[in-house]
């Protein structure tokens, strides 16, 4: 992104001096999910993290500078359930929209995320379950089943 917009670079290093506000081009931070899963706002271009972010609707402005027929491409999708900035001048009216009028994208942004992810709904209580389905599955359990022994019981269950 800011090698293809280097004033970008000097506009984020300035938004930074605000103390709301992490800019970081450079760190693998950048890439790993940690801003995204604390931000209020996804202020980008095209990237897997959008679908991330959205998992949680939240405002998204989308920097094109690249790309002046996004909507005709199957590549950029994802940016109808955003602002779509053209021109870095217009950044602060663009989040100030974006904020605004969220709940207009919400439904575009919940759309997205089913079309990437499938159904989300309930997945934490599915991990669980699947872990602890995971954790009565020992080796043990394993060998028995598959060699139709009965070994000795096990000592029961501590509850917590």
């Amino acid at each position: 992104l800011v090698e293809g917009a280097p004033e970008l670079r000097e506009v984020l290093a300035e938004a930074a001096r605000h103390p709301h506000v992490t800019s970081d081009i450079d760190s693998f931070a950048m890439v790993d999910g940690s801003y995204t899963a604390a931000a209020d706002l996804y202020l980008g271009d095209t990237s897997s993290q959008v679908i991330e972010f959205l998992v949680r609707p939240r405002p998204v402005v989308f920097l094109n500078n690249s790309c002046p027929d996004w909507q005709s491409r199957n590549d950029h999708v994802m940016w109808n359930a955003g602002e779509v900035l053209e021109d870095v001048g217009g950044l602060l009216p663009a989040l100030e929209n974006a904020m605004a009028n969220h709940a207009a994208r919400v439904p575009a942004q919940e759309a997205l995320v089913r079309e990437w992810l499938g159904e989300t709904s309930g997945a934490p209580a599915r991990i669980v379950e699947h872990i602890l389905e995971a954790l009565e599955f020992t080796p043990a359990v394993a060998a028995e089943q598959a060699l139709g022994l009965n070994l000795p019981e096990r000592a029961p269950e501590r509850e917590s």
